[in-house]
């Protein structure tokens, strides 16, 4: 598990989205972070923006 990539999605999708962490959201962006690692993406910044967008897409489908 990439737990820094997941907390600093987290924390920089929270601050500019102003919403709050969805229940089970950070086990989700976790298994999407951890089968892009197993891939071979092993940059922390590229995993943060991958999980930047899972995040979006999320939301998206939650509010929809």
């Amino acid at each position: 598990m990439n737990i820094q990539a997941v907390d600093r999605a987290l924390d920089i999708y929270g601050a500019l989205s102003g919403h709050s962490e969805a229940p089970g959201v950070r086990q989700k962006l976790s298994m999407h972070l951890d089968e892009l690692v197993d891939s071979g993406e092993k940059d922390h910044h590229r995993l943060t923006v991958h999980g930047l967008t899972f995040l979006r897409e999320y939301d998206r489908q939650r509010n929809s």
